[in-house]
């Protein structure tokens, strides 16, 4: 006579940082900002990176980003767009 051993096969364990409840697939939604306050941090952004180099730098009077006689085409239209704030 065969015996057949009948195996239990227990479910995958899943550690609790994965599970998310109902809508374990759905994307995590990123903090949205009004278009202003982004616009806003833009400019500013564009004014920090498009900056002249220091005077004991070689290129004092140059663009850190660009390379172009300060202040740069970028550097002017964010200076604008922050005035009009």
């Amino acid at each position: 006579m065969t015996v057949r051993a009948v195996e239990v096969r227990k479910p995958p364990v899943v550690p609790a940082c994965w599970e998310r409840g109902r809508n374990g697939l759905a994307a995590v939604p990123e903090p949205r900002f009004p278009e202003p306050a982004r616009l806003y941090q833009l400019t500013v952004l564009y004014l920090v990176l498009h900056a002249p180099y220091p005077e004991a730098a070689g290129l004092a009077g140059h663009c850190v980003a660009c390379g172009r006689i300060w202040p740069c085409d970028s550097a002017r239209l964010a200076y604008r767009l922050r005035e009009g704030f």
